[in-house]
């Protein structure tokens, strides 16, 4: 067994250890009473069982109120055969030989009839926690294995109560147990052993100490029926010792149970809100979270300081509380918002001035469905007015220095097709005016082939008579070879008797400077500009597109998030050169493996995402782990030598039933949590449908051979045999998109 799962079951392992230990010696001990009287082990016996009562009700309690988590169907079964099970001891303990009579006279027979059964139950219920597959357990399945423990134990309750002369002799007084109670307490052991042996490799699997707790209480409960197997009074030592033994095993079973169920969702919880509170600490815009009726319930340190409030006087009041006197902002959020809303507000900030906010109002709602409030997320607009407002400016002056240059003069004799040029407008391209034939043919051997249609969707109306004048945006080819951009504008001047054109005459304006400008301004809007990748606002018009796509049923397509891991280490560790050296390696290594269709962008941070037109699901998890191993083996190089770093991702399928882009990014994000939380360096496949778990399907290359074709089946079942299809597809939503965004520039 590896080091690191030795030291993650090291605690299940020495407490199995120590009671096989305890067990062996206890062999050779001879049967002796440990009281003078069977009745003066009754405050004992009392003692145990009940501790074993209380166990297995608060298993059910925790297994039932755990019911429709994760592992809930798994849980309620187990907490099923442990309600039964108490009961059962309960009977047990009031047949004991000295208790009052319970219903009939109590004996040695009647308790153990009670015994055999409770520790049947709870060999059924460990073993259908081995075999029951991970999933949500809530429903008519739940209350059917509740009902079916409750009427297992009243029916052999009747049994042993009214029917006592069916069941066979398993206790002679004076001798001791009987061959037959021998042999059913051995077979309770071996079913007990096997229930161990399942729930120990799966805890191997799952690689969790929670699987090796139970797996100990399952040993430790086959070493209880040994020792009841040999007990020749109902006071001698190896009753005491067997009745230990099923303590101990029932402490097992509730610190599973518990640490599954409870400590470990309360510490993930706890680790989440801790990161979500650093998140919205960490940036510079202005978040609030407000309740229904309109009181905040907390804010980030921007908010706070832009206001002048600390978030403890803040919290459980409203806007009109809060800013009394300084209207607007008393009255801005008086009733908080059922669907998202943006708008521009003016803040006087603590220190007077005045600033110009960005605010988005959404919602937020509980898994029903409900709303439980908004977010109001403001950011400074301030600069970027200013900054909007500077272009501005540089356009009008810009127009009015192209006013005062020279324009470029053509006339064209439109049932001839002769044409005259300026001397400008051939020295715009280059030329001279002995150089270009007096022709509209040479114009329009000059055009670039794509902008055809923009100028005969304004010539041609203009020709007819339906549209005042023409104009057009298009690209010429200068001699040089390259091409200039052009702002061509004209007028029909003679017209023939039936209305045709008959003399047209305008103007060209080089434009390059200003589609320069707006490509530029487009770079910045749609790029990162350290990796110099997509960003998010673009990615996610990309995926909304090729969802449209999906619906019209043309392709399947994917999407892939990633994450870094431990990224921030490598900032910490190294600088945040280093870092910033690791997202540009990242980014050519994992563009080097995508097609050309393939969308790439960078989500913030060490997040990015890649959508992958025309593929279905095994073949977007064959580019995902190839992606993830590719850029496992290849290390970053910075000034200290090869950095080695690895990346987490969550996959999902783009489905027709999405409303947007969210509900795919959503799945896709919890995948790429449940990667991450089950030790990074994987990909895990988000399922479509709700209520499914998320399937891991890759494992490090440091797990064994047998763990990674075990998830190579997984990966294949879940795309159900599916073929993989990594080839290119014309046409994609994305390379549309993309091409689109290329021909604005």
């Amino acid at each position: 067994m590896p080091t690191s799962l030795l030291r993650r079951f090291r605690y299940p392992l020495q407490a199995t250890a120590l009671l096989a230990v305890c067990f062996v010696l206890s062999i050779f001990l001879p049967p002796v009473n440990l009281f003078a009287d069977a009745r003066d082990y009754l405050p004992l016996h009392s003692g145990l069982e009940i501790f074993s009562i209380v166990v297995a009700g608060m298993v059910f309690a925790l297994g039932w109120n755990l019911r429709r988590g994760a592992r809930g169907g798994r849980l309620v079964w187990l907490g099923a055969a442990c309600l039964g099970a108490g009961l059962l001891d309960f009977a047990h303990l009031m047949s004991y030989p000295g208790m009052p009579p319970f219903f009939t006279p109590n004996s040695a027979e009647k308790a153990i009839g009670f015994w055999l059964m409770a520790r049947l139950l709870g060999a059924l219920g460990l073993l259908a926690h081995a075999l029951l597959p991970e999933r949500e357990g809530g429903g008519p399945p739940a209350a059917w294995a509740v009902l079916g423990a409750i009427g297992v134990t009243l029916g052999w309750s009747w049994v042993v109560v009214m029917q006592p002369q069916v069941l066979p002799a398993t206790f002679v007084e004076g001798q001791g147990v009987t061959p037959l109670k021998s042999a059913l307490e051995g077979g309770l052991a071996l079913l007990y052993l096997g229930a161990a042996v399942l729930l120990g490799r799966r805890a191997l699997g799952d690689g969790e100490a929670v699987g090796g707790w139970l797996a100990a209480a399952a040993v430790t409960m086959a070493l209880a029926e040994l020792h009841f197997a040999r007990y020749a009074a109902v006071a001698d030592v190896y009753n005491a010792l067997g009745h230990a033994y099923k303590v101990a095993a029932f402490a097992m079973i509730y610190r599973a149970v518990f640490v599954s169920g409870v400590r470990a969702p309360q510490r993930a919880l706890a680790a989440e809100r801790a990161l979500l509170r650093g998140l919205i600490d960490s940036v510079p815009d202005l978040v609030a979270f407000r309740d229904r009726e309109g009181r905040y319930l907390g804010c980030n340190k921007a908010f706070a300081q832009a206001y002048g409030i600390r978030e403890v006087a803040l919290v459980g009041r409203s806007d009109g509380e809060v800013f009394a006197g300084r209207l607007p902002l008393a009255e801005a959020g008086k009733e908080t918002v059922s669907r998202a809303e943006n708008h521009e507000e003016w803040l006087e900030a603590a220190d007077g001035t005045l600033r110009l906010l960005d605010t988005l109002r959404t919602p937020y709602f509980d898994a029903e469905g409900r709303q439980l409030g908004e977010i109001r997320v403001s950011r400074d607009f301030t600069e970027r007015r200013r900054v909007r407002e500077q272009i501005a400016e540089r356009e009008r002056r810009l127009m009015l220095a192209l006013e005062g240059a020279e324009l470029g003069l053509w006339d064209w004799d439109v049932p001839s097709g002769r044409a005259s040029f300026s001397p400008v407008w051939c020295r715009m391209l280059g030329y001279t005016s002995d150089e270009l034939a007096g022709n509209v043919s040479t114009w329009e051997s000059l055009v670039h082939p794509d902008d055809w249609y923009d100028i005969r969707d304004s010539l041609e109306p203009h020709l007819r008579g339906t549209k005042d004048a023409y104009r057009a945006e298009y690209r010429l080819k200068h001699k040089s070879g390259h091409w200039i951009w052009v702002l061509a504008a004209g007028r029909v001047l003679d017209r023939g008797e039936g209305g045709e054109a008959l003399r047209m005459v305008g103007i060209h304006q080089d434009i390059s400077q200003r589609k320069a400008m707006e490509e530029s301004l487009l770079q910045l809007a749609t790029s990162d500009p350290l990796t110099g990748l997509w960003n998010r606002r673009h990615f996610v018009e990309v995926v909304r597109g090729e969802l449209g796509r999906v619906r019209r049923n043309q392709a399947p397509a994917a999407l892939l998030l990633m994450d870094l891991d431990f990224f921030k280490r490598i900032n910490d560790t190294h600088g945040h050169a280093a870092g910033d050296e690791v997202l540009r390696h990242f980014t050519a290594t994992v563009s080097a493996q995508l097609r050309e269709a393939d969308v790439f962008a960078r989500l913030g941070g060490e997040e990015f995402a890649i959508l992958l037109p025309c593929i279905d699901a095994l073949g977007a998890v064959r580019v995902a782990d190839r992606l993830r191993r590719v850029v496992a083996d290849s290390p970053a190089r910075i000034e200290s030598g090869p950095l080695h770093y690895s990346m987490s991702i969550g996959a999902t399928m783009l489905d027709a039933r999405d409303e947007g882009y969210e509900a795919a990014y959503a799945r896709a994000d919890e995948a790429l949590y449940a990667a991450k939380h089950a030790g990074r360096n994987r990909v895990v496949l988000a399922p479509v449908a709700a209520g499914e778990p998320a399937m891991e399907v890759s494992v490090p290359a440091e797990v064994g051979n047998e763990d990674v074709a075990s998830s190579r089946k997984e990966a294949a079942a879940a795309v159900s045999g599916a073929t993989a299809m990594e080839e290119p597809c014309p046409a994609t939503a994305g390379e549309a998109a993309a091409a689109g965004t290329t021909a604005q520039r």
